[in-house]
């Protein structure tokens, strides 16, 4: 337990990675300590969806020592860090004010109590589960370590604290078969067990865990400096569809049956969203909603083959909408961040528990940005 102002950015990182493992992040995405010293001391923290011209105003109105937010604040290479170029407009100002920034984006999409399962638990869903399981884009590997028995936990300790040995809710994953490896040192090596020129036959442990792409660097890195052999013998083995745990998206069913209208009463009610647009079907019973938060459109198959009544998600274009009518499922169009933006309090929620007493945690929740409402479309509710 951390106490008195000793908590630093990185320890800030290691809470929420506990939680939303920053390993199992989408490929294309940036996430983890973004700006600032690792080593930084914080004492305050403010947590937000994205680092709007709102937020700021709110850093410079009550400063803090460290920005959380979901959407990174800096998404991609920055040519210019200049006031002037709204790419790097605010990464310009957190710098300037010395506040550092963290952010957990698809890794907290795609963690077992990630955005979509938040939301679903917020509308009151039985039997939550993932929609798709597993993270299809963290390029998940087996990785295999032949090791004497006497070092085998420090080898599972080395790989758990570069980040592999992670499914799901659980930590340190592994699994153990005992074997008998052999070698012949050469002249000019320096074997931990036998001497040069003489064969050997030694007890190993065949040691097995798990490891997203991610991190995999990392993770041999730490493997080798922890087996006690000049040589380890290590296999990466390739696995298809990721089984890390976790997954897309979330389903799961109503306490009873209800009209669809009053399933969106429902999602306006807990979620707040600024608008609903609803696609599809007016007329139907919803026993089973699938939710996928942000942009999750593309998906919509996916939660037609889970049995879903009802699909929430954001970001449903033209097409899209039209396949949803034809294919008789509704599909609510709440906007992009007015789902995630739960994810928020959860990850006050983390913290505040990993370091009671230690800092001061304050959420923003921004609506969803105003625009124009199209046809079929209300403020805070929808057109049945």
């Amino acid at each position: 337990m951390i106490r008195g102002g000793s908590v630093t950015v990185r320890d800030v990182w290691r809470a929420l990675d506990e939680h939303f493992p920053f390993a199992h992040r989408a490929d294309w995405d940036n996430v983890g300590i973004l700006l600032g010293d690792p080593g930084a001391p914080v004492r305050s923290i403010l947590i937000a969806l994205d680092a709007t011209p709102g937020v700021l105003s709110a850093v410079r109105r009550r400063p803090v020592d460290l920005l959380v937010t979901h959407h990174p604040v800096v998404s991609k290479p920055i040519p210019r860090i200049r006031p002037d170029r709204p790419e790097a407009a605010a990464a310009y100002a957190l710098l300037r004010t010395g506040v550092a920034a963290i952010s957990a984006h698809t890794n907290a999409d795609v963690a077992p109590r990630g955005v979509s399962h938040v939301m679903a638990r917020r509308l009151g869903l039985r039997g939550i589960r993932p929609l798709i399981p597993g993270e299809p884009s963290s390029d998940a590997c087996k990785v295999v370590v032949f090791v004497p028995g006497s070092h085998a936990d420090a080898v599972l300790d080395a790989a758990s604290g570069a980040g592999a040995a992670r499914i799901g809710e659980y930590r340190r994953c592994s699994f153990r078969t005992e074997g008998t490896g052999t070698f012949l040192p050469r002249e000019g090596a320096d074997p931990y067990i036998g001497s040069p020129g003489r064969e050997e036959r030694v007890p190993e442990i065949r040691l097995e865990t798990v490891a997203a792409g991610s991190v995999l660097p990392a993770v041999l890195r730490a493997v080798r400096t922890a087996h006690p052999y000049e040589e380890p013998a290590i296999d990466v083995i390739p696995l298809r569809g990721a089984a890390l745990g976790g997954g897309v998206g979330a389903v799961g069913d109503l306490p009873a049956p209800e009209p669809l209208a009053d399933a969106l009463e429902r999602v306006r009610r807990t979620l707040r969203p600024s608008w609903i647009r609803l696609a599809g079907p007016r007329r139907k019973t919803v026993r089973r909603v699938a939710i996928v938060g942000g942009s999750g459109a593309e998906f919509a198959g996916a939660a037609r083959e889970a049995g879903a009544d009802l699909y929430v998600t954001g970001d449903v274009k033209y097409h899209q909408a039209l396949e949803a009518e034809g294919a008789g499922m509704p599909v609510a169009d709440i906007g992009h961040g007015s789902g995630e933006r739960w994810i928020l309090p959860e990850f006050r929620r983390v913290l505040l528990a990993r370091f009671p007493g230690a800092l001061k945690v304050r959420v923003k929740m921004e609506e969803e940005p105003q625009r124009a409402v199209p046809p079929g479309r209300t403020r805070g509710g929808t057109r049945s």
